[in-house]
């Protein structure tokens, strides 16, 4: 068993992998993390890579399987290894890449969801691939309200050759992504699609209440309980800066 020290040491690895990059002007980022009840960390984390223009940005949203200190571990090994995949293999094939890196580990419970984004930050364009991961929102400007987006698709480490859904559209100015782990949307009471209910009104209010700081007074409405929470969100901001 490691002692606190050793668990902060991962702990703080895994955060400092986390950290998203400085976005070029018009654009925006935000996040929240929250660890399993009775943990200060887990095994939610980011990956990121913006392009040397600074005008692509790629984003990968994990959830290790498990929670709390158990999953800090695979966590720290499997972002070592993402944040060396997304600068060495082309977009279209990293989730593939971060499959089979799973699949050549000992357990059999290297397991993982992931939602991928590529955002190009001059056209607004984006892509999402998803890997067992729940739905991405998208903030509508038009109506006021957090669209579901439609990518699924299979979780990492499960089999040799996973199904990875693909979805793509254009943020305009005003408009954001959400991207979120499961265990801000699942709890032994109520369903995924409750939770996702639940996500939506509660994001729409935290947006209305104003950008600043949404991501983290929605993660504050969380229950602690049994699975780590992850929110990021990514917005191209209107004219002005707002």
């Amino acid at each position: 068993m490691q002692d606190h020290a050793e668990w902060a040491r991962l702990r703080d690895r895994l955060l400092a992998r986390g950290r998203m990059p400085a976005l070029p002007a018009g654009w925006s980022h935000q996040s929240a993390m929250l660890a399993a009840s009775g943990f200060a960390y887990g095994g939610d984390f980011i990956v990121s890579d913006l392009s040397a223009d600074q005008q692509r940005l790629q984003a990968v949203l994990v959830d290790v399987c498990g929670g709390g200190e158990s999953a800090v571990p695979a966590a720290v090994r499997f972002a070592g290894a993402l944040e060396s995949l997304v600068v060495a293999v082309p977009d279209d094939a990293l989730l593939g890449a971060a499959n089979a890196y799973l699949q050549r580990q000992p357990s059999d419970e290297d397991l993982a969801t992931a939602v991928q984004v590529v955002l190009d930050l001059a056209t607004g364009e984006y892509l999402i691939r998803s890997a067992g991961h729940p739905p991405a929102l998208h903030w509508s400007l038009a109506t006021a309200e957090w669209v579901i987006d439609n990518a699924r698709g299979t979780a990492l480490g499960v089999c040799d050759a996973p199904e990875f859904g693909q979805t793509t559209g254009v943020l305009a100015p005003g408009e954001a992504l959400m991207f979120y782990t499961d265990g801000v949307v699942e709890s032994r009471s109520a369903d995924i699609d409750e939770g996702i209910a639940w996500l939506r009104a509660a994001a729409r209010t935290a947006v209305l209440d104003g950008w600043e700081g949404a991501a983290k007074r929605l993660i504050a409405q969380v229950d602690r309980g049994d699975d780590d929470r992850a929110v990021l969100i990514v917005r191209r901001l209107a004219p002005g800066g707002i």
